[in-house]
């Protein structure tokens, strides 16, 4: 089977940590390297936790730095929900990372595109280093296969009323891969709040030998016990998505859409806004995923990690 050389971005993150652990049991990457970017908490934390994580799996995958602020406005983090570590206090021995290349996230990205026909790119934080990427190389936008985020979301959002994180955190750069000419797969809150980890998923991590779904069950019990055990208790896999998409697009819907990121709103900034007329002649530059098999998902979410 040939694999697809992909870039992972992203900023751990709870839904991050069991991304990554999803993206290293699927069969169907050949993951070139992971990079760290500012988002759900500081670029320290999650650099960080990303090299715990690929530590725990004994993941031999190169690990980049990315960037640590927004290309424009103030820091936008998630600390409320993931702790200021980013994995809700839990927190990963010196002599328990992996090691973290010298050379900046972008820079690798770029060698990583020049070395291969076609690259996917999977982006499950704020757009930052993916907009810098294109800024800084827009020749090598041709060599880049499709872009999949998780982000965004249409008639809906979590951080404002309109906005989903990712895209609040950083929209200028959203914007600028929007706007790209590069395939684009959006998961947005849509498709993610349909699927969810919960008390059942939770015993069945807990009884894993496995030392990272060790990890993901001790984080999880942290969130439970703050949230609360009652018996619908649900933590949203966003980021899992993402990945999900390319090992079992059968189980996804989706369709073509033109889509623009709100940057001056005083209301509406981060809003991804969808251009829904039927008589509409925009371009159509999202591949909006909007539904999933929620059954499916379960099942292979289980299948896979334990």
């Amino acid at each position: 089977m040939n694999k697809t050389p992909t870039i992972f971005d992203t900023d751990p993150g709870i839904d991050d940590a069991f991304a990554l652990s999803f993206l290293h049991k699927s069969d169907v990457f050949d993951v070139k390297m992971l990079s760290s970017v500012a988002g759900n908490v500081k670029l320290a934390y999650t650099t960080r936790n990303l090299q715990g994580l690929a530590y725990a799996m004994d993941w031999q995958v190169p690990i980049y730095k990315g960037l640590d602020k927004a290309i424009l406005g103030k820091q936008i983090l998630a600390e409320e929900f993931h702790g200021v570590n980013g994995l809700l206090g839990y927190t990963f021995n010196d002599k328990e990372l992996a090691d973290l290349k010298n050379q900046s996230a972008i820079k690798a990205m770029e060698k990583v595109l020049e070395e291969n026909k076609k690259t996917l790119i999977i982006a499950v934080g704020p757009l930052t280093n993916i907009a810098s990427l294109i800024l800084s190389r827009p020749d090598l936008k041709e060599k880049i296969s499709e872009i999949t985020i998780m982000g965004g979301a249409v008639g809906m959002g979590n951080v404002t009323s309109n906005a989903e994180f990712n895209i609040f955190a950083d929209p200028e750069a959203a914007s600028i891969v929007f706007k790209s000419g590069i395939k684009i797969n959006m998961l947005g809150l849509n498709v993610t709040t349909k699927t969810s980890y919960n008390l059942d998923m939770h015993e069945k991590f807990k009884k894993s030998d496995k030392k990272i779904n060790k990890i993901l069950s001790d984080i999880m019990d942290i969130r439970i016990k703050q949230a609360g055990s009652e018996e619908n208790y649900t933590t949203y896999m966003h980021d899992t998505l993402a990945v999900m998409y390319h090992t079992n697009p059968e189980i996804f819907k989706s369709q073509m859409l033109h889509m623009d990121v709100e940057t001056k709103g005083e209301f509406t900034r981060g809003m991804t806004v969808a251009d829904l007329r039927i008589n509409s002649t925009a371009s159509k530059n999202i591949n909006f995923v909007s539904d999933i098999d929620k059954e499916k998902f379960k099942e292979i979410f289980i299948k896979t990690l334990i």
